[in-house]
């Protein structure tokens, strides 16, 4: 094989790499968008599971000030709650508390695929308006939940197992829009800016895990989602799909370059790792090209689209004769 052939077939392997993270994020983002924009059909439904961990809450006729300092109080209040987990399960893996951590995420992913997974299912046939009995109702909850739970901790086959890791991602990416305006874009810029200090820093809890699990050659044990030979923490798929999320409650426009500038951000990462071979943060570059997209759009290109259509001008191309 000549150093031609070596080259094409290096270059397909890392499409092919690309492609298998691509797939995932993709349908996470789609599913997240299409429940947000399904539950806008219920007039009367408002909620946020997570009220009871802020300590701002906004309103429309809050101030920019006051919005900007409740939501930065907000976001420093989820980060802390983040370190805090992710310095104790860091703990637990040092000493190798292992029936612990597979515990806690078994809990926590029972609750997660159970009531919130139960919460969505529940609102989305209200909002087309499906009948289905409660019977029923438990039924397919409980068994969605024991399934997915077997699927990501026992055995299962691989695309059952992927496919409940990215209903794992959307659930939650779901709850997390609930989340008031500011206070997402808030959490959103701050969870990027943590990820970069908990991956290389030199302190970061992220890195110390990462080290330990080469030292023994063992897999970080954490809902992480594996294709070929990359990984991507659920933790990346939530806040993509938080983004996108928010950004549907506004226009298509807006999902979609919010869209295009997440999976720009990711193609960015992917190609750093190639060239480091390290460890990397998969949010930062995302996330800022998605936040950048998002309001680039919003405050320039919709404005603009709309002027046009107001006023009945159209932009036609040039034909060839």
């Amino acid at each position: 094989m000549d150093e031609d052939d070596e080259l094409d077939e290096e270059m397909l392997d890392q499409g092919e790499q690309v492609m298998s993270i691509l797939k995932p994020v993709t349908l996470t983002m789609i599913l997240v968008v299409f429940i947000v924009k399904s539950l806008e059909r219920l007039n009367d439904y408002e909620g946020n599971a997570f009220s009871s961990i802020q300590a701002y809450e906004e309103k429309d006729t809050d101030s920019t000030s006051t919005k900007l300092g409740g939501s930065l109080l907000n976001a420093i209040i989820f980060i802390v709650l983040i370190l805090c987990v992710t310095v104790v399960m860091l703990v637990l893996y040092k000493y190798h508390c292992y029936k612990v951590i597979y515990g806690w995420m078994i809990v926590s992913c029972t609750l997660l695929l159970g009531f919130f997974g139960g919460r969505v299912l529940f609102l989305l046939l209200d909002a087309y308006n499906i009948p289905f009995d409660y019977i029923t109702f438990f039924y397919v909850v409980w068994n969605f939940a024991l399934t997915g739970v077997l699927a990501i901790f026992w055995k299962a086959p691989r695309l059952c197992n992927q496919g409940y890791l990215v209903a794992v991602s959307a659930i939650l990416a779901w709850a997390l829009t609930e989340l008031p305006e500011w206070t997402t874009w808030m959490v959103l810029g701050a969870v990027a800016l943590y990820d970069i200090f908990a991956v290389l820093s030199p302190k970061g809890p992220l890195k110390a895990l990462v080290e330990i699990s080469q030292e023994r050659k063992e897999p970080i044990p954490g809902l992480i989602y594996e294709a070929t030979n990359v990984k991507l923490g659920l933790g990346d798929f939530v806040f993509y799909s938080v983004l996108c999320g928010r950004a549907s409650l506004f226009e298509y426009a807006t999902v979609a370059t919010a869209f295009l500038g997440i999976l720009a951000g990711l193609c960015l990462t992917l190609f750093l790792l190639a060239i480091y071979r390290r460890a990397l943060p998969a949010l930062p570059l995302s996330i800022a090209l998605g936040i950048i997209f998002y309001f680039l759009t919003r405050v320039i290109l919709v404005p603009f689209i709309a002027d046009l259509g107001k006023d009945q001008i159209f932009v036609q191309g040039r034909r060839e004769r």
